[in-house]
């Protein structure tokens, strides 16, 4: 960002640069507690969630239809339109928005065999015998040609679709796909169809989509660590593996040092075992009280769910996950969100609406693409900018000396 942002100052920090809101720097001068996102701020997840995203989605789709979609399809690009617009920050809702959208642009004769087929089928069985007797039903369809002009219209046909999402995520999928379908009786029923067919939402065990971007994550050992299931679609090691610890234990020293103690939390929309898997001992290092994971999440909406009969979706930009790790932090103290999405700093706007003590700090050096996180940030008047987690210390320390103000 060349120019510099009205409202804000600057610091450069070896050839990146932080950004700080100047009239937010007396809250960030009385920082006592930091709460981190856990994927893209405390690991580097680049070469796992996105490819999981795009391996899913060629899975089904091509068991669905028999046809293999082009190498690299579903591009980093499209992926961070969907989260561009902070309601898909759970990677299944980005795999279910991209296939509706997809499966529901097939030829309209291919769409209607499908769809019988689908219906058939139904949505009772578990998800790798959908996926058989899907395979093995579609092999007996005469095949329409879908060439590379399909998906090329598919994929700059999905960019403009992805403009009508927003923080609703799944629900705005729905809502934009019925009302392309208003005029079209044939469409509403093939929606109607595939979405109960793919079970979504639905958990792993349950879900198409959900099963099988986990098994191709995680791999077959970890897959049966945190499902306690037997992988089905999918047996080798995971993409996680490619996964990579982003914060250093420097980095959580300096802050204890500049906070007095340790007061770290996570609030994240990933699982424990995996992020234990790649942070190790380091996460050790965070308060467990503190510390809230899409697991917790799912247990608090299960629970509510139980109590009152009506199911609720606590997941980021809702603020739970947030909220619920700054209990560990009373009394009341300014405390720090660490994100590295529009859905995280919409995460921090809602907190806020029930407890004014939170400020947010988005990092952007670890996404892609990260120039337009950094526009974004900025447009939505976040409180802190930075590259990366690791230049927190420094950052904060410059604003308690002063130094900020004088730029």
């Amino acid at each position: 960002m060349r120019r510099l942002p009205e409202g804000y100052s600057t610091l450069k920090l070896d050839g990146e640069e932080a950004y700080v809101k100047v009239d937010r720097l007396g809250q960030l001068r009385r920082v006592g507690a930091v709460i981190f996102d856990c994927d893209g701020v405390l690991i580097d997840i680049r070469d796992s969630y996105n490819r999981a995203i795009s391996k899913s989605v060629a899975y089904v789709f091509e068991a669905l239809t028999r046809y293999s979609t082009p190498e690299g399809l579903i591009s980093d690009e499209v992926i961070s339109l969907f989260r561009r617009s902070g309601g898909f920050n759970n990677d299944w809702d980005t795999v279910y928005g991209i296939l509706m959208f997809m499966l529901c642009g097939l030829p309209e004769r291919l769409r209607g065999r499908l769809e019988k087929e689908m219906e058939q089928i139904g949505s009772q069985s578990e998800p790798f015998k959908r996926i058989s007797s899907i395979r093995e039903s579609v092999e007996k369809i005469e095949r329409d040609e879908l060439g590379d002009e399909f998906f090329e219209e598919a994929m700059d046909k999905l960019k403009k679709f992805t403009e009508l999402l927003d923080e609703t995520g799944v629900d705005s999928v729905d809502r934009n796909l019925a009302g392309a379908a208003e005029s079209s009786e044939d469409l509403r029923a093939f929606v109607k169809v595939l979405k109960r067919f793919l079970c979504y939402p639905g958990d792993v065990g349950e879900s198409i989509v959900a099963t099988v971007f986990e098994e191709f994550f995680c791999g077959s050992e970890l897959f049966m660590e945190t499902f306690r299931m037997e992988p089905r679609f999918y047996k080798g090691l995971g993409l996680v593996e490619n996964e990579r610890s982003i914060i250093r234990p420097e980095t959580l020293d300096r802050l204890t040092y500049f906070l007095g103690r340790a007061n770290f939390g996570v609030a994240s929309g990933s699982r424990l075992v995996p992020a234990k898997y790649i942070l190790r001992e380091l996460l050790e290092r965070f308060d467990p009280k503190a510390s809230i994971f899409l697991d917790d999440v799912e247990k608090a909406e299960s629970d509510h769910s139980d109590r009152a009969g009506l199911k609720v979706n606590l997941k980021k930009p809702n603020p739970f996950s947030l909220l619920k790790a700054a209990e560990a932090f009373n009394p009341r103290s300014v405390v720090l969100y660490v994100g590295d999405s529009m859905a995280d700093a919409m995460t921090v706007r809602e907190a806020n609406k029930a407890d004014p003590r939170f400020i947010f700090a988005g990092v952007y050096g670890y996404s892609h693409p990260k120039d337009v996180l950094l526009r974004d940030f900025i447009e939505f008047g976040c409180d802190l900018v930075l590259p990366s987690v690791n230049e927190l210390p420094l950052v904060l320390e410059e604003i308690r000396r002063g130094s900020v103000e004088d730029r």
